[in-house]
């Protein structure tokens, strides 16, 4: 086979420019691009150059190092690929970037050089079949599925077009970032390499030479964890760079970490080719994540803010196919550094650099003629019990309590240190001397073990003090403000849930606590978890001060994440509702290195939880209370007045669920056998596995309070899956739940956003029991500002939330303004309303899991490990809506039709879902997409006007995800006489 035909010198960069693709005036633009493989070094200076640390990524016996084929996209003058056009050094071995406007069309000439099938499958723009670029299933012709998989050798035209409905609207940016890659099998094909930057525009902003008229700069950067176990190349890369190949175990887990390289477009530790600007050049950084679960990225940028979306910030949130457009005026010279603040990413190297120089005297300036404000900080060590208390205060118990979630992060004995740590925290004095100790006020009780809040003003200067008095350096960093290099408190060549394995103080705290710094207890998983304090503010379990807020006053709430990538929060408000943004939620996501800031009118009084939604941090102790009350204020503002009662008849019943009823797509799309699909290790029922089908607890509705005749779902009912009945509601309603658990545990119903007629404390129904609640819809409870017309919430069981859900019962509630629903519940102006929940259904912690294992393992059930890997691993169903491998039914709509889907996201720190929708964009909020991001406890609704005919994937685009099945079918059906109407048309324009 031919193979790629190498970068002429760069004396030739001009003739390059002579030869760049040939595109028809302003309409059409030109690829030719060559799929080739490469020799890729992660780190080729061989160095970490932020610290200046010896060499490290060193191949040996059974390691590859830090080079690996790779198959890549590059771009060609035309269709001889005998030039290769040069790209910048820091684009890494991203593909080149393809750029358009509003109105153009885009073709690609792909040809593969590489040694199996690939293709080419875009975001953000329009395709039909047979440029979708994408191997799966889809009833599609023969001739529309040359697109799929294009052999080694050959190759194939693709046709995209940027119309009216894929440009940015009024809130995006000039232009919207987005990416290409491969779709064989994308999260192998997006590891091995084949992934590139895409960028189209309003009409106007290029030139013919695709520069940007709006910028002085573009960077385009990916963050990941680019996973080589997953690439198709780790045979030959282990055959090429282990030294004893033979010695080599793909399963070991020290190896597959290995070979997990934490990059920013294919670079580590400092290695990518530095990005230089001037001082107020207008860039644009074009930022996107790609990968598995632990692909949670914050992208900080040292020394300068960016402007996102309208909002300023320093940090931009990225995941897998997340795409941010930021822009930047940098104003500070220097060298830079630019990295992800996730703390293991930022540890195994996911950093660069980038250089401000002064250029010219257009350098913006600040006017600084505010306050001086004057802080005196030292860093003190003390001794910090994250549950001083001694008790869970939601039960009253010890927080040593046998069998209790708490004992294991509290209990003390020769080989746990308990709830007690020597820590390091900022403490504020009262002057330079640092002898008096500034007293905090009954407000400031809930910091914890936060430092001072440390306020000002636009156009202050804040001047801070800082001692260190513990025994490891300190120093202060600051995000959103304007430093100097010398004040930057940051250590590098010119890094929530505490975790205190990674402490300066653990082995202090084993020698006080234990007695010991034996090395094989640092090593002890269970021990290691005995040391991760999943706090607010450095408390557990409710040990929190109590927050205390007044009725109807305006509250604010401001919320810092930090840590690792597990440190995935839901902050969830039970009882009042939040407004962010002018968006109406419950609950915010915070990440590491993210802030927010939320603000509250609470009208409903109580004492009500603070909590994360992350199942596992909520069953951790990450929980806190506040009270609501009338503070002694004279009389209250009048109850609003509640108009429409909607009564629901809705039953808890236990049946036999099947996640993947037909197995037949998935074996398909792979092409593969049963015993080698990615799907085996979920659906099998053989060794010990319990395969597809498991008893669980599900929410349906009635006719009536006799509970005798079911409500039968219509076809457009039909995609709800395992999901309870769609309940709405509009501004100003009233909806009566009348509940009857027909199951064998006690179960609930209760709702996010609604005012529920109770303290904070939800009744539970005993099997056999009818409870009735009340949920008031007030205005709070319905969008805000900046919503549309509807807003997301869920319903769900309350006795034990994780194992409830997880158990089956949740369904879907949608709260609209008053008048924008008819009789049927759907809005006024909508053809379809779909409601999908995207849930990693752990059935490990079902009620029902003993059971399953008696009903549904075979062999000898006696042998089964419930706490081995694999079983574990088994039960963990990566669902939508309860349905795996393209199994959910009912998502059909016909073309030319408006759609609302409402997006539901619940679960652990897995549950971080990127939901992607071939073939359509859609409006999120006001902001042009083709993903969404779904965190627990995320509730978002996006509009959609379909126009591409045909059966298109919709799917988490989350690697593991993908494997694991969270996949479904939509279809797009011609609206009539649609077909004749195009066909005249193409035959009058011929």
């Amino acid at each position: 086979m031919e193979s790629c035909r190498q970068l002429l010198p760069q004396s030739l960069f001009f003739l390059h420019l002579l030869l760049l693709p040939i595109f028809a005036e302003g309409a059409t633009r030109v690829y030719y691009l060559g799929i080739c493989e490469v020799e890729w070094n992660y780190a080729p200076t061989g160095k970490n150059t932020i610290t200046e640390a010896s060499t490290f990524l060193q191949s040996s016996k059974d390691r590859v190092g830090s080079t690996y084929k790779k198959s890549v996209y590059k771009q060609y003058s035309d269709s001889t690929y005998a030039r290769e056009i040069p790209k910048p050094a820091w684009l890494g071995f991203l593909g080149p970037i393809i750029r358009a406007e509003v109105g153009d069309t885009i073709i690609v000439h792909l040809k593969n050089f590489a040694n199996r099938p690939h293709t080419v499958h875009p975001h953000g723009v329009f395709y039909k079949k047979d440029s979708e670029g994408s191997l799966y299933p889809d009833e599609s012709s023969q001739d529309h599925k040359k697109d799929d998989a294009v052999p080694p050798g050959g190759n194939h035209t693709y046709t995209w077009t940027v119309p009216e409905d894929h440009s940015p609207v009024a809130d995006d940016p000039t232009c919207l970032t987005w990416v290409y890659h491969s779709h064989t099998d994308a999260p192998k094909d997006i590891a091995s390499g084949l992934i590139g930057p895409l960028l189209t525009c309003k009409e106007g902003k290029t030139s013919r030479e695709r520069q940007r008229h709006d910028v002085d700069l573009d960077f385009f950067l990916m963050f990941s964890v680019i996973d080589e176990n997953l690439s198709w190349h780790l045979d030959e890369n282990i055959a090429s760079f282990c030294t004893d190949p033979e010695s080599v175990d793909k399963e070991d887990e020290e190896f597959q970490v290995s070979n997990r390289m934490h990059a920013i477009n294919g670079y580590v530790y400092g290695n990518l080719p530095e990005m230089t600007m001037c001082a107020g050049d207008h860039v644009a950084w074009h930022l996107f994540g790609m990968g598995s679960e632990t692909d949670v990225h914050t992208a900080f940028f040292h020394g300068q803010t960016l402007t996102i979306r309208g909002h300023r910030s320093d940090v931009a949130s990225l995941f897998p196919a997340t795409f941010v457009t930021a822009d930047m005026i940098p104003s500070n010279n220097g060298r830079w550094l630019l990295s992800c603040q996730v703390n293991n990413h930022l540890q195994a190297g996911m950093e660069a650099v980038y250089e401000v120089r002064q250029c010219s005297q257009k350098t913006p300036e600040s006017s600084m003629n505010g306050t001086v404000r004057k802080y005196y900080i030292a860093a003190k060590e003390i001794q910090w019990n994250y549950g001083p208390s001694g008790l869970d205060q939601s039960t009253g118990k010890s927080l040593q309590e046998p069998g209790s979630s708490s004992e294991q992060f509290f209990k003390h004995s020769t080989s746990r240190i308990g709830g007690t740590y020597w820590k390091a925290k900022y403490v504020e004095y009262t002057d330079s001397t640092f002898r008096v100790e500034k007293k905090r006020s009954e407000e400031e009780t809930h910091l914890g073990i936060l430092g001072p809040v440390i306020k000002a003003e636009v156009g202050d200067t804040v001047l801070v003090t800082f001692a260190n008095k513990a025994s490891w350096p300190f120093s202060i960093q600051p995000h959103g403000v304007l430093y100097g290099k010398k004040w930057e408190g940051t250590l590098y060549h010119d890094g929530f849930v505490f975790d205190e394995n990674l402490s300066w103080y653990l082995p202090a705290n084993m020698k006080y606590y234990l007695r010991t710094e034996e090395a094989f207890v640092k090593k002890d998983e269970c021990f290691k978890e005995s040391n991760r304090m999943h706090a607010i503010n450095g408390f557990m379990f409710y040990n929190l001060p109590k927050l205390e807020v007044c009725k109807g006053d305006t509250v604010s709430w401001h919320f810092l994440g930090l840590g690792t990538d597990t440190d995935v929060h839901g902050a969830a408000f039970q009882g009042n509702t939040i407004q962010m943004n002018g968006m109406r939620r419950d609950a915010t996501n915070l990440f590491p290195h993210t802030f927010a800031t939320a603000l509250m009118q609470p009208d409903h009084e109580g004492t009500f939880d603070i909590y994360c939604q992350t199942s596992n941090h909520y069953q951790s102790g990450m929980k806190a209370r506040y009270s609501v009350s009338k503070c002694g204020k004279g009389a209250p503002a009048p109850d609003p007045q509640y108009e429409e009662v909607r009564t629901h008849y809705i039953m808890a019943q236990e049946v036999e669920w099947d996640y993947s009823p037909d197995r037949s797509w998935e074996l398909e799309h792979h092409n593969i056998s049963g015993q080698e699909s990615y799907g085996n290790q979920f659906l099998s029922n053989e060794n010990g596995l319990l395969g597809s089908k498991y008893k669980k607890a599900i929410y349906r509705e009635y006719t009536d309070g006799t509970f005798r005749i079911p409500k039968n779902r219509t076809s457009d009912e039909e995609h709800l899956g395992i999901l309870g009945p769609f309940i709405w509601a509009e501004v100003g309603d009233v909806l009566n739940i009348v509940f009857k658990n027909n199951a064998t545990q006690a179960y609930s119903i209760h709702a996010h956003g609604v005012l529920e007629r109770n303290d904070g404390q939800v009744e539970a129904a005993k099997p056999g029991d009818i409870v009735t609640y009340r949920w008031d819809i007030p205005e709070r409870s319905g969008p805000g500002p900046n919503n549309f017309v509807c807003v997301s919430w869920v319903y769900y069981s309350m006795v034990d939330p994780v194992k409830d859900i997880f158990s089956g019962l949740i369904g879907p509630l949608k709260v609209c303004r008053k008048g924008a629903l008819g009789s049927d519940g759907r809005r006024k102006g909508i053809n379809r309303e779909f409601a999908l929940l995207f849930l990693v259904f752990d059935e490990n912690q079902s009620w029902y899991l003993e059971e399953n294992v008696k009903t549904y393992a075979h062999g000898n059930q006696s042998k089964i490990n419930l706490q081995d890997e694999e079983f574990v691993e088994s039960n963990k169903m990566h669902a939508i809506n309860g349905k795996l491998y393209a199994n959910l039914p009912g998502l059909t709509m016909h073309q030319g039709d408006w759609v609302n889907w409402y997006l539901l996201g619940m679960g652990q720190e897995i549950d971080v879902h990127t939901v992607h929708f071939h073939a359509e964009t859609f409006t999120y909020r006001s902001y042009r997409a083709d993903v969404v991001d779904l965190f627990p406890g995320t509730f978002e609704m996006v509009e959609m006007v379909v126009g591409n005919p045909g059966t298109w994937l919709l799917h988490c685009h989350v690697s593991d995800h993908i494997h694991g099945g969270m996949e479904a079918l939509y279809t797009v059906l011609p609206r009539p006489g649609r077909e004749r109407a195009a066909a005249i048309s193409m035959q009058s324009s011929s």
